[in-house]
């Protein structure tokens, strides 16, 4: 009786030991599945304006963040001129629009094996920009801008990032904003070239390569007169850091 008592229980042991192996296995296949599948996945960018020569590097957000993912990338035209896509770096070639499409598989699994209906996928619009740039000594007539740049409610003091400042008439840039400083204070000098002394229509656009919008502001009349002062310079000014959502403001 006691062996029989003995061989019952070991084998209820064996069994509970068994079942526990089992069940802690299937949690963790369970695991495994459940932070396999990609229920989320977005792009960077949805939307970029870009200069010739600007390039852009596209980082991806997936859901859950612990999944592994390979992407897949599109350009709407393979044989495109304006850009070129190396990994998720794009460069901008020349002036046109084209759109990127990245899709995104679990690792091991290519579009082929993942119905149409379930392959995740996003798009950026890319619009490339190309103003030629004319030389100042091309024009009898100057117009000179005293100016302050500021994003954020934080000015400029950047040189580079100041000179995407540009004042342009039909696709042609007549000026470009010049870091400047004076008793120490920084400001902007652009210096406006027309072929006439009154009367052409001027657009200031801010080409911006961290968030890769342009933004455009009024227009004026080129009269040929100073604008802004040291102590009074003309405002260009982007009130919020969310850009797709931005007040853009001319103020003099």
């Amino acid at each position: 009786m006691r062996k029989l008592t003995y061989i019952l229980l070991s084998t209820i042991l064996f069994a509970m030991t068994s079942c526990e192996e089992l069940f802690e296995a299937g949690i963790t296949i369970v695991d495994e599945l459940e932070s396999y599948p990609i229920t989320g996945f977005r792009l960077s960018h949805r939307q970029a304006d870009m200069l010739v020569g600007d390039s852009l590097y596209f980082t991806t957000a997936t859901t859950p963040d612990s999944a592994e993912v390979t992407y897949k990338w599109v350009l709407s035209d393979p044989e495109t001129r304006v850009v070129r896509m190396i990994g998720r770096r794009l460069y901008a070639r020349e002036m046109g629009e084209v759109k990127v499409y990245v899709k995104a598989f679990p690792v091991g699994q290519s579009e082929g094996d993942i119905h149409p209906d379930s392959v995740l996928q996003d798009s950026c619009i890319v619009d490339v920009v190309e103003r030629i740039e004319v030389p100042l000594n091309e024009f009898p007539y100057e117009m000179v801008v005293t100016a302050n740049l500021e994003i954020a409610d934080t000015i400029v003091t950047d040189s580079m990032q100041a000179s995407r400042l540009v004042a342009v008439v039909d696709k042609e840039v007549r000026g470009r904003a010049v870091l400047r400083r004076a008793y120490g204070i920084p400001y902007l000098e652009m210096r406006i070239g027309s072929r006439g002394t009154y009367g052409e229509r001027i657009t200031f656009e801010y080409y911006d390569n961290i968030h890769y919008l342009r933004h455009t502001f009024p227009e004026i009349t080129f009269d040929g007169e100073s604008h802004g002062t040291l102590s009074a310079p003309v405002v260009f000014r982007i009130e919020e850091p969310n850009f797709e959502s931005s007040q853009i403001k001319y103020e003099k």
